[in-house]
């Protein structure tokens, strides 16, 4: 079964929270962070990341969530098993679905943080030569500096685009001129910054 938009944004969540305090989050942290007045609206959130074999939980623990799969660049062998996150439209923005797949990338090719990968639909950034079907390998964590490409929920839909500061405020800018400038009327949140392309002979 997909997984929607608030379901990534909740697993990306957990991810960040790991990575900058070293332990999960709770369930109040989580309904508090999404403004979920319900703890059963998380745990329904949970129960389907788990089913997706993306999160582990631990029964009666307060903190008892656990990431499934996670891998550093720094473990053996020459390739490193990426997770497969779904679709992301280089285009219009689409709904973040996520798929429970893995990829292989060369180890020389990324970087040492948390990493996924995402396929691209659509040919808004033909001019960073990225087409459809290509596999973008994005780290988490990365600060962006304007010139990025980034993948990023824009008012909860997702897309991958340019990143760029104007006037002081952030924006997403497709490498087609045929698709308009992207600002957010509500949220930006940049899920990873691109640091490698994968690309099948066609």
């Amino acid at each position: 079964m997909p997984v929607t938009a608030r379901q990534r944004q909740v697993y990306e969540f957990i991810c960040r929270y790991l990575e900058t305090n070293n332990q999960p989050p709770t369930i109040a942290e989580i309904g508090g962070q999404f403004q979920m007045t319900s703890s059963a609206s998380v745990h329904s959130i949970l129960s389907a990341l788990e089913r997706e074999g993306l999160i582990k939980r631990i029964p009666n623990v307060s903190r008892g969530i656990e990431l499934v799969k996670v891998e550093t660049p720094e473990s053996g062998g020459d390739e490193f098993e990426v997770p497969l996150l779904g679709l992301v439209a280089a285009g219009q923005p689409i709904e973040a679905v996520l798929a429970h797949e893995t990829v292989s990338a060369p180890k020389s090719m990324i970087g040492r943080g948390r990493m996924f990968a995402l396929r691209v639909r659509g040919d808004s950034m033909i001019g960073r030569h990225i087409l459809e079907g290509d596999l973008v390998v994005l780290e988490y964590g990365l600060t962006p500096h304007a010139g990025n490409v980034v993948a990023a929920l824009i008012d909860d839909e997702s897309t991958l685009k340019t990143f760029l500061i104007e006037n002081g405020k952030p924006c997403l800018r497709a490498e087609n001129p045929r698709y308009p400038k992207l600002i957010a009327a509500s949220e930006l949140v940049i899920q990873g910054v691109m640091v490698a392309l994968i690309r099948k002979c066609r």
